[in-house]
């Protein structure tokens, strides 16, 4: 009788455990949507698939969790696709609004088990299903278009990759540095595609890239962010590389100076450089007065640039400095103090020119040659000149 007793408890024991090995038998999902993965914006639903058809108890819920706390819930529904060699099952978890989590976190999707089932039977079910994901505090890595210390001859875009869409911010922008000096700024090209995003410069042409000359390029922080979400922003990047461009590059030189045919002998005022191509100032730009010369520096000022009649002039205001009697003087213009505004990136050479020479013919040097004649008017000839005076190299000479 005990014996008896003894086999039937033993295989009450056998069948509950069975019918419960039964029951959360370990249903599965083989994908999830939010995954185990960075979040760049909101969240509405999250779809679990599985490789069997599936249902899912009344008023089932899911619960999404930062840390132990539970900061909001969602519905279950289910929906099933039966094709030539399989049904798939999708089961979605639905909040009753749009969520937008709190950036630099962790959270878990947790589905309660015997939540889902195998669809036609209820012998099979889901074990608790959790997955966790992070909302980033930032786009993350930036990985720029040109390798970093690469030598780049021409491209006609160069800008960062991140890994996930990105907008553009109101006011952004991107810097390119010639020798550690910003150059240019230009308005952010941004763009994207699945799962990528572009922030960078289109420079509308094949940019040349001066040989040996260190360039680099320099996204500030907050210049982009996520596609769905504004406050997930980059962090500042940059990449230098050596320009690689062989040809020689034309160099940007003045046509005309008003020392020319100006020649102050007790103190000096505004001093005009003519340039026949739009230019404009470099960071930190001066011009220099200097004892006889490109000696001793006696002053420094801060020039401007303005458009006149087609030509653009670089004005050097020594707010009538005295000239000393019997003591020679020069005006530097510091290589680097100009660039051009359009096209390539050309930087002015050191020119240095005479202050109250009777002539205006000598004392003009550039460290790079051109052989573009002008007329004292700055107009280019495209001919062989006639008699007159004329500007070459910065230097007047005369035709008879």
């Amino acid at each position: 009788m005990k014996t008896r007793t003894f086999l039937l408890a033993l295989l009450s024991l056998l069948i509950s455990a069975v019918s419960s090995a039964a029951t959360s038998s370990g249903l599965v999902p083989t994908q999830c949507t939010i995954g185990d993965r960075l979040v760049y914006g909101p969240i509405s639903s999250v779809r679990f698939i599985f490789d069997v058809g599936v249902s899912v108890t009344p008023e089932a819920k899911a619960y999404l969790k930062n840390g132990d706390e539970t900061i909001a819930e969602g519905s279950l529904s289910c929906s099933n696709y039966t094709g030539k060699k399989r049904t798939q099952g999708t089961v979605s978890v639905d909040f009753a609004d749009e969520l937008l989590l709190p950036k630099g976190e962790k959270y878990r999707v947790v589905i309660p088990q015997g939540s889902i089932f195998k669809e036609g039977t209820s012998d099979v079910s889901n074990e608790e299903i959790s997955v966790e994901f992070e909302v980033p505090s930032n786009l993350g890595q930036a990985t720029p278009s040109v390798d970093e210390g690469s030598t780049v001859t021409e491209e006609d875009r160069i800008g960062f990759y991140f890994p996930t869409e990105t907008a553009a911010l109101e006011g952004n922008s991107i810097t390119l540095l010639r020798e550690g000096v910003p150059v240019r700024t230009y308005p952010c090209d941004v763009s994207w595609d699945w799962d990528l995003g572009y922030a960078g410069i289109d420079f509308g042409y094949r940019m040349k890239f001066e040989n040996g000359v260190h360039y680099s390029l320099l996204l500030p922080q907050g210049a982009v962010s996520a596609l769905h979400r504004s406050d997930i922003t980059n962090e500042e990047a940059i990449v230098n590389f050596i320009g690689g461009y062989t040809e020689p590059v034309e160099p940007l030189t003045y046509t005309w100076c008003s020392l020319f045919d100006h020649h102050p002998s007790d103190k000096l005022n505004e001093v005009i450089f003519y340039y026949d191509q739009p230019v404009m100032l470099s960071e930190n730009p001066v011009v220099q007065l200097c004892e006889g010369h490109a000696g001793t520096v006696v002053k420094e000022v801060v020039p401007t640039v303005r458009n006149e009649n087609g030509q653009w002039l670089l004005v050097a205001d020594f707010d009538g400095f005295p000239l000393a009697a019997e003591t020679g003087y020069s005006v530097v213009i510091p290589e680097g103090t100009l660039i051009t505004k359009d096209g390539d990136v050309v930087v002015n050479t050191r020119n240095v020119t005479s202050v109250g020479n009777t002539t205006g013919i000598e004392g003009v040097e550039a460290s790079t040659n051109s052989d573009h004649i002008y007329t004292l008017q700055g107009v280019r000839l495209q001919r062989p000149p006639k008699q007159g005076v004329y500007i070459q190299n910065g230097k007047k000479f005369v035709v008879k």
